[in-house]
């Protein structure tokens, strides 16, 4: 049987989004983010990872769901292929 981990970016307050579904409120530098990469490196599209520096193994997940509003913030910005 498979653990299933549930892995979701939210505020303090507990929202994945503004009501507007925007998604500016999540900072995309700091210390925080350093730790993001090195925890779950493969969380991050492959497309983006050589830019950003990301070379790290996958160490958490061998399937990933995402929902259709999150693959939508991609779509919008021309990203058609998320492959993990």
């Amino acid at each position: 049987m498979r653990q299933i981990k549930y892995y979701v970016a939210c505020t303090v307050d507990r929202f994945i989004a503004h009501l507007d579904v925007t998604h500016d409120g999540f900072l995309m530098v700091g210390e925080h983010f350093a730790d993001l990469i090195a925890t779950f490196p493969k969380t991050f599209p492959a497309q983006f990872r050589d830019t950003l520096g990301i070379s790290g193994e996958n160490k958490c997940f061998d399937t990933v769901l995402m929902g259709r509003r999150t693959y939508e913030v991609g779509l919008k910005v021309g990203i058609n292929n998320l492959v993990a």
